[in-house]
């Protein structure tokens, strides 16, 4: 939901993708709490900065754990498109349970995002000084754009490790702004905890309701949708094993058990029938 608010110098942007966030949890089951909530963080982020493109515009966001081998890596369009996952290195990290965000990531972690279009892209590189994923993507805005920004992530999980509710928000000054409103605002988020769960997917009038008692004077300018996609599909994988020798297409089939793709990406299987592989091999 997109809005303005303190006469127009600030614009307020609130997402609720709790659906969104259940799909990345269940294509993750097998992954820890704490590097799923780090994934999951990252991609409420894109999902809300989705609001802010337009055309052809694309964003991608990577972040590099102080122990480099560990990775995140989102993207997401103008269209709403949302993706985004972790490497095998980060997933099977096995949390203690007193490792915490700032931990994990540690004192040297890096983020990585590249704006633009196919044609034109712009790359940034930051450290991450706070040690957690919102403020230091804060710290990004600041370094690159020289724009004060706000950007809060708030998962709330239940005993079975699953969202109960996911929540974003993003605030930044316009052009000509005084910086002291943006503190406001965010001091009116920390103040009102009970706002994000005002904020529903299905209930526009509800939603903004919530806000405006928060913001008097809001302006709301209109909503978009985001959504996980991939792209992936069996098809995709049948490409990839036309690399593979007639020998090696007649090992697998000589297996008589459908062989089975896992996208890095999104974590789906893609079952490759027995005919499938035949088909491949006769090409």
């Amino acid at each position: 939901m997109k809005t303005l608010i303190h006469g127009g110098q600030i614009r307020l942007y609130v997402l609720d993708n709790t659906d969104l966030l259940k799909e990345v949890y269940e294509m993750n089951q097998s992954v820890a709490g704490l590097p799923k909530q780090l994934l999951g963080k990252m991609i409420s982020v894109m999902s809300i900065l989705t609001g802010t493109l337009k055309g052809t515009d694309r964003i991608s966001l990577s972040v590099t754990l102080t122990n480099r081998s560990q990775k995140l890596f989102t993207e997401a369009d103008a269209g709403g498109n949302v993706r985004g996952y972790m490497n095998g290195a980060l997933a099977e990290f096995p949390c203690d349970g007193e490792t915490g965000e700032e931990k994990m990531i540690g004192g040297n972690g890096t983020i990585r995002v590249i704006k633009g279009t196919d044609l034109h892209q712009f790359t940034s590189i930051t450290d991450m000084p706070n040690r957690e994923i919102t403020k230091d993507l804060e710290n990004y805005f600041m370094q690159s754009d020289q724009t004060a920004t706000h950007l809060a992530a708030l998962i709330r999980t239940g005993e079975d490790g699953m969202p109960l509710s996911s929540h974003a928000s993003y605030a930044q000054l316009l052009p000509g702004a005084p910086s002291h409103l943006l503190e406001e605002v965010k001091e009116v988020l920390r103040s009102r905890p009970e706002l994000p769960a005002g904020i529903n997917a299905g209930n526009l009038d509800k939603s903004l309701h919530s806000l405006r008692m928060a913001f008097p004077g809001l302006q709301f300018l209109g909503t978009s949708e985001c959504r996980f996609f991939c792209g992936c599909t069996k098809e995709m994988f049948l490409g990839m094993l036309q690399s593979l020798s007639a020998e090696e297409v007649e090992e697998m089939i000589a297996q008589s058990e459908p062989a089975k793709a896992v996208c890095h990406v999104c974590g789906r299987e893609h079952l490759l029938e027995t005919e499938d592989l035949r088909r491949l091999g006769s090409a």
